[in-house]
């Protein structure tokens, strides 16, 4: 297959998310992958230069070294507000362009904005379209009084797509009840490279502790990921005064609230018992968890997380991680209460955290994560039926067409 995929984000900086192990993947089986994406963490002009040229890579690859992707980044303006709007002119410009050469099977989105630009030349060619919904993403838009529009044109997407596919149960219903059409709705969970993710030999986990100056008998909490203000670290770094010295707190990676938190450990004066180890490469991210002892998910429950099941979730449970995570509606329904991940009110943090204490309980938890993503969480079998679904769904236009 060829296959054209359509993100607003950074593909190099951002993620890795659900398109990079599926499309890594699928580019290993031998079909042939073009990323469009878009440079969202741009420093504005004039901190960076005005004109943001068109970029392309050959070969990327985030999660797999023999992946072979196509990146493309077309050129926009470095000014907030209308860099999105240039984005959307590059952005058909270059579908158009690539049509022409390339002649994709299917076109896949994960956008809002320049999605509409990906669903106008699937149309106009009778390309397959595929809105793969992996999160609300007009909750996602940072201005408040701009997400009504990007609700209307996420839900133009649903209505228009050809097929929607979504990686879970509560994104699937939310997806419906936006308009898309429940006949062509599928669900592809959300996974896990197992032989990636397990827990590492006594050797590793010692280097990696002492690099970051962990005792042995700390017992340290994590969290990997993008620092959104509703991430949670926060709440925990607030308690953290109340808990043995010995508990720590790991924050793996970069975002918004990166500065605040930093601050937050000043005022708590607890900067000796939080681990800033800012965004780490990929390849790590297993070491780090199997040298941390519980792993947090302890997210704000609101519109953005409310149906989300993040990939972290999965890579925590397959390293044999108990997992602290809030009550989110979309993350229980798909890993259920008793799999490892112990869900959670905002008033049991305290005594939750002071639970774990315990070595034997932390295992007993711990066995019961890496048993649910052995059943359940592949993504060697998700990527075979994320290829079955697409191939279908390119046949059965191919049909209508010839009809």
């Amino acid at each position: 297959m060829k296959l054209i995929v359509i993100q607003e984000t950074d593909w190099i900086q951002r993620g890795p998310h659900q398109q990079h192990h599926m499309f890594e993947r699928l580019s290993n089986l031998g079909h042939q992958i073009k990323v469009l994406d878009f440079e969202i963490n741009y420093k504005p002009w004039p901190l960076s230069p005005l004109i943001a040229p068109r970029l392309e890579w050959e070969n990327i690859n985030k999660t797999n070294t023999n992946a072979n992707i196509n990146l493309i980044r077309p050129a926009t303006i470095r000014i907030p507000g209308i860099a999105r709007i240039v984005s959307i002119i590059t952005f058909y410009l270059e579908l158009k362009k690539i049509t022409k050469t390339f002649q994709p099977d299917a076109i896949i989105n994960y956008a809002v904005s320049t999605g509409l630009c990906g669903l106008a030349i699937a149309k106009l060619h009778n390309i397959p379209f595929v809105f793969h919904v992996i999160d609300a993403l007009h909750t996602l838009v940072p201005q408040k009084w701009l997400q009504p529009l990007a609700r209307m044109i996420e839900s133009l997407i649903l209505i228009k797509a050809n097929t929607t596919i979504y990686i879970n149960q509560g994104l699937k219903d939310y997806g419906i009840s936006h308009g898309a059409n429940p006949k062509s709705a599928f669900v592809i969970r959300t996974g896990v490279d197992l032989n990636m993710f397990k827990i590492q030999d006594e050797t590793t986990i010692s280097s990696v502790r002492a690099k970051w100056h962990i005792k042995p008998d700390d017992i340290v909490l994590i969290f990997v990921g993008w620092l959104y203000p509703f991430s949670g670290i926060d709440t925990v770094m607030k308690i953290l005064p109340k808990l043995p010295e010995t508990l720590k707190l790991m924050v793996v990676g970069s975002g918004q609230t990166e500065n605040e938190l930093h601050l937050l450990a000043n005022k708590l004066c607890i900067t000796n018992r939080v681990i800033f180890t800012k965004q780490q490469p990929y390849n790590d991210m297993v070491k780090l968890i199997s040298a941390a002892d519980v792993c947090l998910l302890f997210s704000e429950i609101n519109s953005t997380t409310q149906n989300i099941v993040p990939i972290k979730a999965y890579e925590y449970l397959a390293c044999s991680k108990p997992v602290i995570a809030s009550k989110l509606p979309g993350l229980m329904q798909d890993i259920p209460p008793g799999n490892g991940i112990i869900y959670i009110s905002p008033n049991d943090l305290l005594q939750t955290i002071l639970s774990i204490v315990d070595a034997e309980y932390r295992i007993h938890q711990g066995n019961k994560a890496r048993d649910y993503v052995e059943q359940n969480s592949d993504w060697s079998n998700l990527t075979l039926s994320f290829e079955k679904l697409l191939d279908n769904i390119i046949h059965v236009q191919d049909k209508n067409f010839n009809t």
